[in-house]
C-alpha cells in the first residue's frame, strides 16, 4: 500500500472511531457528573494523574520499538519484557507511596484509591506491543474499534456505580475496565501472546532504548496532564475538579482533531526517515493538514464554550467555561509538537526528544504552580500564554529533526491563526448582539457563526492551498495516484 494512502486511510478511521469513541465517551461523563460532586472529581483527578504518570513512563519507548523495527520478534519480546519489569516497578513504588501521597495532599482516601489503580501501570504494559504491531501493519481501523470497545465497556461498567451513590468507585473502575478490554482485545486481533523472556542482552538494550523515551513521557504527561498533581497542592479539591473537567474537555478536542493523525505519524516518519527532501515534504504535508483541522476544531470549540459546558455537565460547573475557552488558545503548540515528538523519535534522537520535553514541562509546571492560587481563570491565561512563548522552544526542535530552515513550514500556521481569531470575535459579538438565548440557541449559533468566520478569513486568504489540500487527502483516501 502506498504510503500516502495508508497514512490517509488510517488518519480517517482513527478519525471516525475517535470521533465516536468520544462522543459515547461524553455521553456517559455527562452522566456521571450529574451524579457526582466536584470534590469527587477532584480527588479522583489526583490519583489518575499521579497513576497515569507511572503508567506511561514505564510502558514508553516500547511502543517506539516495535514500530521502529517492524516484525523483529526478538525487539518485540525485549520491549515486552523492559517494559513490563519496570511496571511491575512502578506499580510497587505507587502502592508503598500511597499514605505518603496522601497525607501530602491531607486527603486519607487516596491511600486506597492510589492502590487500586496501580494496577492499570501493570495491565498497561500487555497493550502496547499488539497496539505497535498493528500500527506498523497500518491497521489503525481494528485500534480504532478496540478503543472504541474500551470507552464502551468501561462507561457501562461505571454508571452502575454512579448511580448507587458511589462516585469514586464509578472513576476508578471505568478506567481499570476500560485498559483491560483494549489489552485482551489488542492482542487477539494482533495475533499476539506475551513472549518467554528473551536474553538478558536484548532486555538491557531495550531498557537502553526507552530509557530517553520514558524521560520524555515523564515530562510530556507533565506538560499534558500530569501538572494536576502541583495545581492539587495549590487550590482546593473543588476546584481541582473544576479544572480538570475543563483541561479535559481541552483533550478530547486534541484526541477528536490531532490524535487520528498522530498514530500515523511514526510510521510515515519511520519510512522516509533516510530521504530528506521527501521528509520535509511530507512533514509540510502533514503540518498543513493538521494546523488547519486544530485551529477550526480550537476556534469553534473555543467560541461555544459556554453553552458547550453548561449543556453537558450542568449549571454547577459554569466556573470550568472561561476555563475551557481560554485553554483552547494553546493549538499551535499541539500542532508543533504532535509533528516533532515522532519526526525526531523516527530519525533515533530520541535524546533531543527527551531534553525539549523536559523544557516544554518544567516552563508549564512553573506556571501553574504560580498561577493558580490567583484563580481558575488567571492559571488558564497563564498555561495559555506559556504555550506562545514555547513555539519558539519548537522551531528550534523542528529545525533539528529536518535539518534544514523551517520557515515555509511556520508560514503555514499563520493564515490558521487569522481564521482563529477571527471566528472567536465573530462569535462573541454575535452573542452580545442576540442577548436572551437559551444554551442550545447559543450553540448553534456560536458554532454557526465561528465555523463561518473561519472559513470565510481561510477561502478568502489562500483558496487554491485549501483546495490542493483537499484534493490531496481525497486522493490518498480513494487510493489514486498522487499528482
Amino acid at each position: 500500500m502506498r504510503l500516502a494512502v495508508g497514512a490517509a486511510r488510517g488518519a480517517a478511521w482513527n478519525f471516525g472511531t475517535v470521533l465516536a469513541e468520544r462522543g459515547f465517551g461524553f455521553v456517559i461523563l455527562g452522566i456521571l457528573l450529574r451524579n457526582i460532586p466536584a470534590s469527587v472529581v477532584g480527588l479522583v483527578a489526583i490519583a489518575s494523574a499521579i497513576s497515569d504518570l507511572a503508567r506511561m513512563v514505564a510502558n514508553s519507548g516500547a511502543g517506539e520499538q516495535v514500530q521502529a523495527s517492524p516484525g523483529d520478534r526478538s525487539i518485540e519480546a525485549g520491549a515486552f519484557w523492559s517494559q513490563g519489569l519496570a511496571s511491575l516497578g512502578f506499580m510497587a513504588v505507587l502502592f508503598a507511596a500511597a499514605p505518603w501521597i496522601a497525607a501530602l495532599y491531607h486527603e486519607p482516601k487516596l491511600v486506597l484509591i492510589l492502590r487500586i489503580m496501580a494496577l492499570n501501570v501493570f495491565l498497561t504494559s500487555f497493550l502496547v506491543v499488539p497496539s505497535a504491531r498493528l500500527s506498523t501493519k497500518f491497521r489503525f481501523k481494528a485500534l480504532g474499534l478496540i478503543s472504541l470497545g474500551s470507552t464502551i465497556s468501561g462507561g457501562l461498567v461505571a454508571l452502575p456505580f454512579a448511580f448507587a451513590g458511589h462516585g469514586i468507585d464509578a472513576l476508578i473502575y471505568q478506567r481499570m475496565m476500560g485498559i483491560a478490554f483494549y489489552a485482551v482485545a489488542a492482542a487477539v486481533v494482533a495475533g499476539w501472546v506475551p513472549p518467554l523472556p528473551p536474553r538478558l542482552a536484548v532486555i538491557r538494550d531495550s531498557f537502553r532504548f526507552s530509557w530517553p523515551l520514558m524521560q520524555a513521557a515523564f515530562v510530556d504527561y507533565i506538560a499534558v496532564t500530569g501538572y494536576v498533581m502541583l495545581v492539587g497542592l495549590r487550590i482546593s479539591v473543588a476546584d481541582l475538579g473544576r479544572f480538570r473537567i475543563a483541561q479535559r474537555l481541552v483533550e478530547v478536542l486534541q484526541e477528536v482533531a490531532f490524535l487520528p493523525a498522530r498514530k500515523v505519524f511514526l510510521p510515515v516518519f519511520v519510512a522516509v526517515r533516510d530521504e530528506p527532501e521527501r521528509r520535509f515534504e511530507t512533514t509540510r504535508q502533514m503540518l498543513d493538514l493538521l494546523s488547519m483541522v486544530i485551529f477550526f476544531v480550537s476556534a469553534v470549540c473555543g467560541a461555544a464554550a459556554h453553552p458547550i459546558v453548561l449543556l453537558m455537565f450542568g449549571e454547577r460547573w459554569h466556573a470550568a467555561v472561561p476555563v475551557f475557552a481560554i485553554l483552547t488558545l494553546m493549538a499551535p503548540v499541539t500542532a508543533l509538537y504532535g509533528v516533532i515528538n515522532p519526526l525526531l523519535t523516527a530519525a533515533g534522537r530520541t535524546r533531543i526528544v527527551s531534553g525539549f520535553a523536559v523544557i516544554n514541562a518544567a516552563s508549564i509546571m512553573a506556571a501553574a504552580w504560580f498561577a493558580a492560587p490567583y484563580g481558575l481563570t488567571v492559571l488558564a491565561w497563564a498555561l495559555a500564554g506559556r504555550g506562545v512563548l514555547a513555539v519558539g522552544l519548537f522551531i528550534l526542535a523542528l529545525r533539528l529533526g529536518l535539518e534544514r530552515p523551517v520557515a515555509p513550514l511556520l508560514r503555514l500556521l499563520a493564515l490558521p491563526s487569522l481564521g482563529l481569531v477571527a471566528a472567536r470575535l465573530a462569535a462573541y459579538f454575535a452573542l452580545q448582539a442576540l442577548p436572551g438565548l437559551d444554551l442550545a440557541e447559543q450553540l448553534m449559533l456560536t458554532v454557526a457563526v465561528s465555523s463561518t468566520a473561519f472559513a470565510a478569513v481561510v477561502l478568502s486568504a489562500a483558496p487554491r492551498r485549501v483546495v490542493t489540500m483537499s484534493t490531496r487527502l481525497h486522493r490518498a483516501l480513494r487510493g489514486a495516484p498522487a499528482v
